[in-house]
């Protein structure tokens, strides 16, 4: 099981609340009232935040690409692999 025990970043929080807003003033608009603009925003929200989230990811991917391939090197594993 993944436990978070970081705190939120202020990004992530201040994302987080906005969604909350908007999800709030689209849950109390009547009928046919300008939804569709509020789920345009709130989907643009969603794709940055995954975006961000993949970005974070894709760090520490390079960090242990970048540590492997150190380590290769100086081992001489790389003449054997490459």
């Amino acid at each position: 099981m993944n436990v978070r025990t970081d705190p939120r970043s202020s990004f992530e929080t201040a994302l987080h609340n906005v969604a909350g807003q908007l999800v709030e003033r689209v849950a109390t608009l009547p009928e046919k009232a300008a939804r569709p603009q509020l789920l345009r925003w709130l989907l643009a929200i969603g794709a940055i935040f995954i975006a961000w989230r993949m970005w974070r990811g894709l760090k520490g991917l390079f960090w242990i690409a970048f540590g492997l391939g150190m380590a290769l090197f100086w081992t001489g594993m790389w003449r054997v692999v490459f």
